[in-house]
């Protein structure tokens, strides 16, 4: 179906699996080679690296990601049963538009399967055609960056690149983009422009300090997430040489797993990218070989997924209830915890007297915005959610 949009996979990745022990990731990888494309039929992850660099500001064509298939291939499995296809590299197409077309129709098609897409890159405007792909299936999509800058506005407003995606993104009209929430912004590189437009839209952001004092707290937000995308620039250079932009400040190696496992848990995310690698910058393949554990993290916690988010039918049999009155005030928050996993909800309706709570959306939080809440103060995120909701 796909196999016309793919390069197949290189030869001495295939000599390396047919050697691999068996109860590592490659050995039950099945993969695009000897002109037989995987199946889709059964498969539950699909990887797909797409080596597209001319949206962003260094041109890194020379990029194999062979090594890095080697590194993946290699990891033994956690204790998941999950059937890995992996389509090879996407064909660059002769103008930026035409791979944007050509991930947009994959990964359409993937989400309409049940596949769940995994896309290696290339830079990290190939959220864009991510983004597209959505459009015909929710009304609204959440998108969450893991990124030391904000992509908003660039010097070059009249195409996308890397640096302004999002601002292109929110140009779009129709637009369904509900909420974009940035993990690890470093405020020395984002304008202040930027940051007075995402508080003006009620988009969430975390600051790196915060994010490395609790990475715990990144848990809600990619809960609340339909695309995740991971800018390996985010991550420091000593950790992450081999990037577009690589930075002696940063999230560390540990953090981005942390943070790609609880993507994998989420059960709303449904597509999950890595991007900005620069293969030629990767000092002794430290940042190839943390592409693959972010990737086994990933897996891992997409095999511990149990539908936990509160519907209609178990809200009122698996979630504790808690109600917090405002001081000085005539409203309340609604808190919910999973008796199963122990995971926060909070009601984004303050109003008294609803009987109708189920018909309210209910956000994902954390323990520390339930004591925040009991403590009479109203935490950050919460408060613009609400506004958002309340607009």
């Amino acid at each position: 179906m796909f196999s016309n949009y793919f390069h197949q996979v290189n030869q001495s990745v295939v000599d390396l699996k047919s050697k691999l022990n068996k109860n590592t990731i490659g050995h039950h990888i099945d993969c695009y080679f000897d002109n037989v494309f995987p199946n889709l039929k059964n498969a539950d992850i699909a990887i797909i690296v797409v080596p597209e660099y001319r949206g962003g500001l260094k041109l890194a064509n020379n990029n194999s990601f062979v090594e890095f298939r080697k590194s993946f291939y290699s990891l033994f499995q956690g204790t998941w049963k999950l059937r890995i296809v992996d389509f090879g590299d996407l064909k660059i197409g002769s103008d930026v538009k035409d791979t944007y077309f050509a991930l947009n129709d994959i990964v359409s098609s993937l989400l309409s399967q049940s596949v769940f897409p995994v896309v290696i890159g290339g830079t990290q405007d190939l959220i864009y055609p991510m983004y597209q792909a959505y459009e015909s299936f929710l009304k609204g999509v959440n998108i969450l960056c893991i990124d030391s800058r904000f992509d908003l506005i660039d010097d070059k407003i009249d195409s996308i690149n890397s640096r302004n995606f999002l601002g292109y993104i929110i140009k779009q009209d129709p637009n369904h983009l509900s909420n974009f929430i940035n993990l690890g912004y470093q405020s020395y590189l984002c304008q202040n422009d930027e940051s007075n437009l995402l508080e003006k839209m009620c988009f969430e952001t975390c600051r790196l300090g915060n994010l490395r004092d609790n990475i715990q707290e990144s848990e809600p937000y990619l809960r609340n997430s339909d695309i995740v995308g991971l800018d390996l620039s985010s991550i420091k250079q000593s950790d992450s040489p081999g990037t577009t932009f690589p930075s002696p400040n940063g999230l560390e190696a540990h953090h981005a797993c942390s943070i790609a496992r609880y993507a994998g848990m989420s059960d709303r995310v449904s597509s999950f990218g890595v991007f900005e690698f620069l293969e030629k910058n990767d000092n002794m393949l430290q940042t190839t070989n943390l592409i693959a554990q972010i990737i086994w993290y990933f897996l891992e916690g997409f095999s511990l997924r149990i539908k936990d988010s509160p519907t209609l039918k178990t809200i009122n049999s698996n979630y504790k209830k808690y109600y917090i009155p405002i001081k000085n005030s005539n409203l309340q928050f609604i808190f919910y915890k999973s008796k199963n996993t122990g995971r926060w909800w909070v009601s984004s309706s303050m109003e008294l007297d609803n009987n109708e709570n189920y018909n309210e959306q209910i956000i994902p939080c954390s323990y520390e915005d339930y004591l925040g809440a009991i403590s009479g103060d109203i935490p950050s995120r919460l408060y613009r959610i609400i506004k958002r909701k309340h607009v």
